[in-house]
This record gives structure tokens, C-alpha cells and sequence, in this order.
């Protein structure tokens, strides 16, 4: 096997190589490593970048390994983006098979999808950009819209917009919590089925609120009306009163001369 070694001092960037999948590119501060027909290994430090095709990767140091360079490796500040499917990750770690084009994030992993306005975190995350999917492990949180989620793994399929979790998942949805032994989200409708052992909360709704200003009930509050029982209707004369009445009427009658002069 023939060996050769490189040291550069100033910012290297190598042509790029084909292989059996997608073309590579890469540069560094400094670059060391071998090559070889049946082997080679390539070890790229300070500001190191590696370009997949669409699928781009920077890192503290990056070891590219493996016949073709199929091996990715980074450490340190790892970061990256695919601008054709639309995500981006961070990570402590990660490893990426050219190949399988399955790449494997470790130590506080963060992935955005930004196409389905997903965000997700774990302790580790796999990813596999031909069926677009993604693994996550341990201490799994999801976010999308008003549906967060927390489980211990989770499996998510962007293309259907489909999670599944378990390990004690737990969803919150608009203020509404499900938990269950598995638990699947649909993200786009945001349907949720439960299955296994189910408990939960919902959200008392809100009461309606009233458009018309507040006002204070006393000030509007009538003063109380006072009982007032109307005067009976007169009745009909007491029994001897109109015999009493004429009698008079008579009598004075009887005393008025007819000039109307009263002696």
C-alpha cells in the first residue's frame, strides 16, 4: 500500500471525487491521512467542511474513511444542512455512510425540518435521506405547531408527516395532554391514537367573551317601586241611606217659600 502524507497550513480544498454514490468535496485548515486502492483514510482539522452531493457537513475535525471516502466522521461543533429535502442538524457527533446515505447524529442531536416546520432533539438520531426518515433515541422531544411530544424513541416519516412513540410517550396538544404505552400523530391533521394503557387531561374551554362593555349592576340596578293598592270602586247605597237622602230633600222642600227665599 502505497502511503502518502499532507500537511497544509492554509485552507485546502480538494477537487471533487466520484465513487459509487453521490460526488464529495471537502477542505480544512490542515489535512493529513493515506490513501490507497483498497483503503484510504483522510483526517481534516480546524473549520473542516465535507460536501455529499446536496448534503453538507462541517465539524472541529472530520476522518473521511473507507474505499471512495465512503465513511463521514465529525466531531466537535458538528453542523449541517441538506438544501435539496429541506433540514438541518447539530450534534457532538456524527457519522455518515456515502452508501446507505444514512447519516447518525450522537450527544445533544438537534434536527429542523423545515419543510414541515418540525423540530426535534435527542441523545441520538438516525436519519436516512432515501426514505426520509428519522430514529430517535433517549430523551426524544418533538415540536410542530401546538403539538409538542416527549418519549423515549420515536420514529418519524416526513413524507407521510407520520410520528410513532413510545417508551412513556407523553403529547400535549392546544393545552389538551394523551399519554399511552404508543402513542401516533398524524402532524398535518394533527390527529392522535392512542394505544395501550391511556390517561389524560383536557383543557376546559374557555368561556365565551361578552362584546358589550362592562358596566357596574348597581348603577343600572331600578330603585325599587313603592306598593300602591288603587281605591275600591264605589258600591251600591247602604240599605235606608236613599230613603234618608229623599226624606231631607223633602223636608227642605217644604220649608223654601216658592220666591226660593228662605223664612
Amino acid at each position: 500500500m502505497r502511503r502518502l502524507g499532507w500537511v497544509f497550513g492554509f485552507l485546502l480544498l480538494l477537487s471533487p471525487i466520484f465513487g459509487e454514490g453521490k460526488p464529495i468535496s471537502f477542505s480544512a485548515n490542515r489535512m493529513s491521512g493515506s490513501a490507497g486502492k483498497k483503503n484510504s483514510v483522510t483526517v481534516l482539522d480546524g473549520n473542516a467542511v465535507v460536501t455529499v452531493g446536496s448534503l453538507k457537513i462541517s465539524g472541529d475535525r472530520i476522518e473521511l474513511s473507507g474505499k471512495d471516502y465512503r465513511f463521514v466522521t465529525a466531531k466537535g461543533n458538528v453542523q449541517g444542512s441538506d438544501s435539496e429535502q429541506g433540514f438541518s442538524f447539530s450534534a457532538g457527533e456524527l457519522s455518515y455512510d456515502r452508501e446507505t446515505e444514512v447519516a447518525s447524529f450522537r450527544g445533544n442531536a438537534k434536527l429542523t425540518d423545515s419543510k414541515n416546520d418540525v423540530e426535534a432533539s435527542a441523545s441520538i438520531i438516525s436519519y436516512n435521506q432515501k426514505t426520509e426518515t428519522a430514529f430517535f433515541q433517549v430523551g426524544v422531544v418533538l415540536k410542530r405547531k401546538e403539538i409538542s411530544c416527549v418519549a423515549g424513541f420515536a420514529l418519524y416519516r416526513r413524507k407521510l408527516s407520520l410520528l410513532d412513540l413510545s417508551g412513556s410517550p407523553k403529547v400535549n396538544r392546544s393545552g389538551d395532554e394523551f399519554r399511552a404505552d404508543r402513542i401516533m400523530v398524524n402532524l398535518d391533521s394533527e390527529n392522535i391514537v392512542l394505544d395501550g394503557t391511556v390517561s389524560g387531561s383536557l383543557k376546559e374551554a374557555d368561556a365565551p367573551k361578552s362584546d358589550a362593555p362592562k358596566t357596574d349592576a348597581r348603577k343600572e340596578k331600578a330603585p325599587p317601586q313603592e306598593s300602591v293598592t288603587p281605591p275600591a270602586p264605589p258600591g251600591p247605597p247602604a240599605e235606608g241611606a236613599e230613603s234618608a237622602e229623599s226624606a231631607e230633600s223633602a223636608e227642605s222642600a217644604k220649608g223654601t217659600p216658592a220666591g226660593g227665599k228662605k223664612e
